[in-house]
């Protein structure tokens, strides 16, 4: 039932990085979505997914179904991977050498 319905305009994102427990991955969802300029009825007008539950969610409540989470991330364009840790520092040190790149020269990502 979900669709993208990412609303990237603004120009400071949100902290991504590691997520280690539903409080981080709540946090994130929170910061992307009012990063899009998103509020939580639109979220559930496109993807059926009640307030209550995104609410819940991006507040860390542990008991939320993996597949409602993947609805909410997929609605906002964004992507859960898995990768073993080693991996995982060298794309987040890749990410970091980019956009420090990419902030010194004045140019967005």
């Amino acid at each position: 039932m979900s669709r993208k319905i990412t609303n990237r305009k603004k120009t400071s994102e949100p902290a991504y990085g590691r997520v280690r427990n539903p409080k981080a991955l709540g946090e994130l969802v929170r910061q992307e979505r009012k990063f899009q300029g998103l509020t939580l009825d639109k979220i559930y007008s496109v993807t059926g997914l009640t307030t209550r539950f995104l609410s819940e969610f991006e507040r860390g409540k542990p008991n939320a179904s993996i597949g409602r989470i993947m609805d909410a991330l997929q609605a906002l364009g964004l992507e859960m991977m898995v990768l073993p840790r080693d991996e995982t520092e060298r794309i987040l040190a890749l990410r970091k050498k980019s956009s420090s790149r990419s902030m010194s020269s004045g140019k967005e990502e």
